[in-house]
């Protein structure tokens, strides 16, 4: 036998020496008793060590301000509105920023509450804390591994390689894509009001209806589409777009989809992919459709780029071109970017803008005042404009502001302890977990006072030396930890800034042409969303075309 083969053939020697070792061991009833009542007895030491000596005994969490009883997850996941018992437990338990809760097999959780903990968690020792593994192949399934899911090391180099294509200057030079944008939309909007007029109106009339989360999503993303990826997707002009169509199906906010996300969660995805539930097909159809899309799309990008010696100008045109110029990452790598950034980036907006709507609805004088203050400054609906031109505007910038704050994209996350660390100077063992819940730390009380719930634009609203109002960053809160939307933090949502710009534009657009308001005034609206919310009966509006803007 050679040197070589040595060692394998030992292998299998050694291998099967113990297949006839165990079959001849377990052969004899008594070994066999004793090995089972071994293993019995392991088993249940360790279920009385991590059901009743830890958690009552040991756990350095124990002393801390406790949620009474025992939480299901299911109760966090078909909370509604999501995070709505987290900021009942802030209102009602006395804490000094973290709350702790047991689920049923006694696994710590803790509910971060103000600012100390906030910072201690998102900035300060934000990479001791990871998104538990369950959660990331599950939403790897939609999104990919990119920078939303990506952790350590991986995630320092995604955030390193994609930053420049965010910064301030980038994202002001947008605005004029997203306000042509957002006239198309109004454009297409009119038509479709024309095609469903109100009952008891013509069309001379101007009024007529639809459904604001749908026509959102196609705003935002024929938005990303070019800025992300140099692809105009033009879904406001084809109602039948396959792209649309596929995030429609995956995010949809249905009670279907709310069990099937917490199925994902319980169960590891080798098992939750072969449950036979249909909605595993429709993940995989569509994100298979949407993965091959953006297959093409990069291929077809390195092929441009190296058939035409672009510049360093043309490649960062998009954020795609920006990682291509500053990143050394595979196609797979790519790929997953562009998942991530095509549902991160048109559905935060797209439901932002649908809640905006739902709002100015409810405060009819403040839509009237917003129209007038976007009047004022622009001209005309198709009226170029720059970003000091919506960036100025105190009450827009309040709307949009408030409804970041009121309803969060993503109302609760949550992060698990990669490793021992220390949050409010309390120590957290490993493989605790975190809640973070915008949805409840933007409404807080000890944030945002008695009217946190409340929804009021001006306080997001100074006065110069004049007296002339001017938009603020903070909304009189004493910390830009009050509002969590983006998070914060080396893992902040990097197209904060994006989403903020897109917003407005739209906003504008919708409120400068168009007064609004529920086709059914009595309407009950439930906040829902497998992964982001939505209102779960669509926002259906009634729409009248104001005079010629």
């Amino acid at each position: 036998m050679a040197a070589g083969d040595s060692l394998p053939a030992l292998a299998a020697f050694t291998i099967v020496e113990a297949y006839f070792l165990q079959r001849t061991l377990f052969a004899d009833e008594a070994f066999r008793t004793v090995c089972l009542g071994a293993l019995g007895v392991n088993l249940l030491l360790k279920g009385i060590w991590s059901l009743a000596i830890w958690p009552f005994f040991l756990n350095p969490l124990r002393h801390l301000p406790k949620v009474p009883g025992l939480m299901n997850h299911a109760q966090i996941i078909f909370d509604s509105p999501r995070g709505r018992m987290p900021l009942y437990w802030m209102k009602t338990i006395p804490n000094e920023g973290l709350i702790h809760m047991r689920d049923t097999i006694s696994q710590s959780y803790l509910v971060a509450t103000n600012h100390q903990a906030l910072l201690d968690i998102m900035s300060t020792n934000t990479y001791d804390f990871e998104k538990p593994w369950r959660f990331r192949n599950f939403l790897a399934r939609i999104l990919g591994f990119g920078l939303i899911l990506s952790e350590g090391a991986a995630h320092k180099k995604q955030r390193k390689a994609l930053t420049p294509a965010f910064n301030i200057k980038n994202i002001r030079a947008m605005y004029s894509l997203m306000w042509d944008k957002t006239n198309q939309y109004l454009e297409e909007m009119e038509k479709e009001l024309k095609l469903n007029p109100m009952e008891g109106t013509n069309i001379a009339d101007g009024v007529g209806k639809l459904e604001m989360g749908v026509w959102g999503s196609r705003l935002t993303l024929d938005i990303i589409g070019p800025a992300a990826m140099g692809r105009d997707f033009r879904s406001l002009q084809n109602t039948d777009n396959r792209v649309a169509e596929s995030f429609l199906n995956i995010l949809e906010p249905t009670t279907e989809k709310m069990a099937f996300l917490a199925m994902n969660f319980t169960l590891p995805q080798w098992i939750a992919q072969r449950v036979p539930w249909r909605l595993n097909q429709v993940v995989a159809n569509e994100t298979g459709f949407l993965r091959n899309l953006c297959n093409d799309i990069v291929r077809e990008k390195r092929e441009t780029l190296a058939a035409s010696k672009a510049s360093t100008k043309d490649l960062e045109a998009d954020i795609l071109g920006t990682m291509m110029l500053g990143g050394n990452f595979s196609d797979t790598e790519l790929v997953d970017q562009m998942l991530t950034f095509l549902a991160a980036g048109h559905e935060t907006t797209a439901s932002a803008l649908t809640w905006a709507c739902y709002l100015l609805t409810q405060y009819p004088d403040t839509q009237t005042r917003l129209r007038e203050e976007i009047r004022a400054k622009i001209p005309s609906g198709n009226s170029p404009i720059t970003y000091q031109d919506l960036e100025s505007l105190p009450l827009l910038n309040g709307v949009c502001q408030e409804v970041l704050r009121l309803y969060p994209t993503v109302p609760a996350t949550i992060r698990e302890a990669a490793r021992d660390t220390v949050v409010v100077g309390k120590h957290v063992p490993k493989g605790t977990r975190v809640i973070l819940c915008p949805y409840a730390i933007n409404r807080s009380p000890t944030f945002w006072g008695d009217n946190g719930e409340e929804f009021v634009p001006e306080r997001w609203i100074d006065t110069d030396k004049t007296g002339a109002p001017v938009p603020n960053h903070n909304g009189g809160a004493s910390t830009n930890f009050a509002q969590i939307t983006f998070l914060h933090g080396q893992r902040s949502c990097i197209g904060k800034d994006f989403a903020r710009a897109e917003l407005r534009c739209a906003v504008a657009g919708v409120v400068g042409r168009f007064a609004f308001e529920m086709q059914d005034p009595k309407q009950e609206i439930h906040i829902a969303g497998a992964v982001t919310t939505k209102p779960v009966e669509g926002m259906h509006l009634r729409m009248r075309r104001v005079d010629e803007w």
